[in-house]
């Protein structure tokens, strides 16, 4: 056998060696928010006794159409004998082929993958010259949102005076991981002896409209109106290009008969303390009042007075409130002990056993 004809044939078993002797690990996330370039990371050993130098194709599958969104192609890698961690920055730049709808609204080499479920199978092929697969692997990926939507109104076991009422919601985070976000609201009504959950997942919608764009929608005039005597529950799924992606928890409230107007006129008089802190300012006079939702039934609860105008905002009175379930019109005569100055902006903070703060800011006129 002559010199050239021992050279191919050294070449051919050093192609099958490396063939046999190379070996990927995968080391992505499977689940949660994902970067593209996040789908490169991995471990790949060469036991061979020589440099080989490769490539890496992806192909990402849709697990629920078994189609490809996503394919990819590196550029060539050299390896060296023994193990090397290789990363989106090893391999770059990396060209993306874009065949899924959802992945042509970012087509950033650095941006998020869509939620979803995939399929990606990663195949080593050799850079300098065309051959079978070296090395093939694959993994399943789901792509997550970082959190869900999140409910707002009417809140979590209320009582509202509206038969037809407006429910609100927040949207998934980060948005930016859905190419067509779109919601879905479901609306239950519980039984007797049965759970949220299960409420939602046997019983017949009330009301269950799809592809919402906006974070809220009100519950229509021709439907029937809601009944003071029964409890309901609803859940909002966020939807991407169609599919759910996302579900919020489960709320549930009633409605209640809205007050006698003998006792509508006479909470009109006494602020309300919201959750939120916004930029109004109640005004009051010797005695501080205001009109709360007593919601978790609690018999007594903390509060205190802070004065925001001054440095540390310091606490000026502060001591115990004796509620009733439901309602309360809450009178707290402000102390002249605590020093409380005309047209200076206060604090009024309660704290409920579910350790939500309710509050309002005022001014008094003496």
């Amino acid at each position: 056998m002559n010199t050239r004809s021992l050279l191919v044939c050294w070449l051919l078993v050093a192609g099958i060696s490396a063939q046999a002797q190379l070996s990927m690990t995968l080391q992505v996330p499977p689940a949660g928010v994902m970067l593209k370039n996040q789908l490169w990371n991995m471990l790949v050993v060469n036991s061979n006794s020589f440099q080989v130098l490769v490539r890496v194709n992806l192909v990402l599958l849709d697990e629920k159409t078994n189609q490809p969104v996503l394919t990819a192609t590196t550029m060539p890698v050299m390896l060296e004998k023994g193990a090397r961690q290789l990363q989106a920055k090893d391999l770059g730049p990396i060209q993306y082929n874009y065949t899924g709808p959802a992945f042509h609204a970012d087509q950033d080499p650095n941006g998020m993958l869509p939620v979803g479920t995939y399929q990606a199978c990663y195949t080593l092929l050799n850079a300098t010259k065309s051959s079978n697969p070296m090395v093939e692997n694959c993994i399943q990926l789901n792509v997550d949102p970082l959190s869900p939507p999140l409910l707002n109104t009417p809140a979590d076991e209320g009582m509202i005076y509206a038969d037809h009422p407006q429910f609100t919601w927040l949207p998934p985070t980060p948005v930016g991981l859905f190419n067509d976000l779109s919601y879905s609201l479901v609306l239950v009504e519980v039984l007797a002896g049965q759970g949220k959950g299960d409420a939602v997942q046997q019983n017949i919608p009330l009301y269950s409209p799809g592809f919402i764009r906006e974070q809220y929608l009100n519950y229509p005039s021709s439907y029937r109106a809601l009944d003071t005597g029964r409890l309901y529950a609803w859940r909002i799924v966020a939807l991407n290009n169609g599919l759910p992606a996302a579900m919020s928890d489960i709320w549930t409230f009633r409605v209640t008969a809205p007050p006698k107007p003998g006792l509508k006129a006479l909470a009109d008089a006494y602020v309300y303390l919201k959750r939120d802190l916004d930029a109004a300012v109640a005004t009051s006079g010797p005695v501080l009042k205001m009109n709360y939702e007593n919601l978790p039934a609690d018999s007594v609860v903390s509060y205190r007075i802070s004065g925001l105008e001054d440095p540390g905002n310091p606490v000026v009175q502060q001591g115990q409130l004796r509620l009733t379930k439901g309602r309360n019109l809450v009178q707290v005569p402000l102390q002249k002990s605590g020093g409380f100055i005309q047209g200076r902006l206060y604090l009024f903070q309660l704290v409920n056993s579910r350790n939500e703060s309710w509050s309002v800011k005022f001014t008094t006129t003496k």
